[in-house]
């Protein structure tokens, strides 16, 4: 049955998911990839060098971790459950194609959550045992195979690449920009794990009452600094080979060509650069604060800086995903399937476009009629009115820029990278006459 689009105010469809992706990858499938990884090669540190410091760090790490595990399984039942709900064509194609992978998922993620459970809970009893530590290892692989599988489901949106024409699951996955996206999210989520430990340290020193506790908030913070300082400055490198791939795989994926320009040079170009600029800057803030002078980072207005470059950090992974989904429009997979959920090549010249059905245009259309096709379409996906919508282009005022006649003749012939419109002739007729009365 083909239930009419759900509306969602404000924020839109792709809004509302990219919101709730922003919140679970970083805290919860970043961060897991980073923590398990970090725990245990604190855990082997405390035992080589005798300093019960690391040893707490990766205890209380691990605790961390296995809260997060089980509090982020709700962020990834929200993203399917959004998908289905504002998506449900775009998630059956994707789950066709990933269904394996995703089946895979599920293992992984059960081997994180239980691996991660253990390792915590047998502390006690097994620290420094290499039973503990072959654990921790087989916890972290999980949440590894997790953000493996994972990304690339998420590459491929962007560069679907060779499965385009063999429509093989080996070719989506392992997709042009799989491997340096790969790469760039497992360093950020050493990055993310070590600011989000500069938050704990933070906690730890306000709580802090003997002398003893003091100094370990002190060392737990350029020790958590470090792993952040160093992990956010080596993004650069797999974030320049990113670039190069999603240049190569979007260039000749859809007729708009490669994606690059929009970030380099374009209406997004604001939030590429702005994020890197704010991670610089979260950097230069950490090196002082942190790792030079943990002090002073204890201080009132130390610790406001830290907490300033935390949440510098977060605004530069929002930035990040917002230029990769923007990048994208009008399609939900490049080049593949536009925002309508319809496959490219089914529209090209396709049975559903207006003028192939045989029906005559009507010479007038009804714009209050228009106004409904408008909002339960999916032109708000990539256009806005009124300030709500999407970012590509504004139609206010889009009838006094153009005629009655121009915009029913681009509706009909849309120009490169717009959906065709579907529906009846007299539906496009009605949509013409309301954008005709943007004046």
């Amino acid at each position: 049955m083909n239930w009419p689009p759900i509306d969602v105010p404000i924020l839109g469809r792709s809004g509302l998911i990219a919101l709730i992706a922003l919140v679970h990858i970083p805290f919860f499938v970043n961060f897991v990839m980073g923590a398990p990884v970090i725990a245990v090669i604190s855990e082997w540190l405390g035992k080589r060098s005798g300093d019960a410091r690391y040893d707490q760090f990766s205890k209380h790490l691990a605790t961390m971790a296995f809260v997060t595990v089980g509090v982020g399984a709700f962020g990834g039942i929200g993203l399917v459950a959004t998908n289905i709900g504002l998506f449900p064509k775009f998630f059956a194609t994707g789950a066709g194609v990933f269904f394996w992978p995703l089946i895979m998922e599920i293992g992984a993620f059960l081997m994180e959550a239980i691996g991660i459970g253990i390792y915590r809970y047998t502390w006690e009893k097994h620290k420094h045992q290499t039973r503990h530590f072959v654990i921790g290892w087989v916890a972290a692989l999980g949440a590894w195979l997790s953000g493996f599988i994972i990304n690339g489901l998420a590459s491929f949106m962007l560069t679907p690449g060779k499965w385009v024409q063999s429509k093989q699951v080996i070719d989506a996955w392992f997709n042009p920009s799989f491997w340096p996206s790969f790469t760039h999210r497992a360093v950020a989520a050493f990055s993310i794990t070590g600011f989000f430990m500069i938050i704990y340290s933070l906690w730890m020193a306000r709580r802090s009452k003997s002398e003893e506790e003091k100094n370990y908030a002190e060392w737990s913070l350029r020790y958590a600094g470090k792993w952040a300082l160093i992990a956010t400055a080596l993004q650069f490198f797999p974030g320049v080979w990113y670039l190069t791939s999603v240049e190569r795989g979007t260039s000749l994926a859809a007729p708009e060509g490669s994606v690059v320009p929009k970030l380099l040079n374009g209406q997004l170009t604001f939030f590429w650069f702005g994020g890197i600029i704010l991670a610089a800057t979260a950097i230069l803030i950490v090196y002082f604060l942190s790792v030079q002078s943990p002090k002073y980072g204890l201080k009132p207005l130390g610790r406001l800086g830290l907490i300033l470059s935390v949440l510098l950090i977060i605004t530069t992974t929002a930035f990040m995903g917002f230029t990769r989904e923007r990048s994208r429009k009008p399609y939900l997979v490049y080049g593949v399937i536009y925002g309508n959920q319809m496959m490219v090549d089914m529209m090209k010249g396709g049975e559903n476009a207006p003028e192939a059905s045989g029906e005559p245009i009507p010479s007038a259309g009804d714009p209050a009629a228009g106004q409904v096709v408008f909002e339960n379409g999916i032109c708000t996906a990539c256009h806005s009115l009124n300030g709500e919508g999407g970012s590509i282009k504004a139609l206010d005022g889009v009838g006094g820029r153009r005629s009655l006649d121009e915009l029913h003749a681009l509706l009909l012939t849309p120009p490169d990278g717009m959906p065709p419109v579907t529906g009846t002739p007299q539906e496009l007729n009605d949509l013409a006459a309301f954008l005709s009365s943007l004046q």
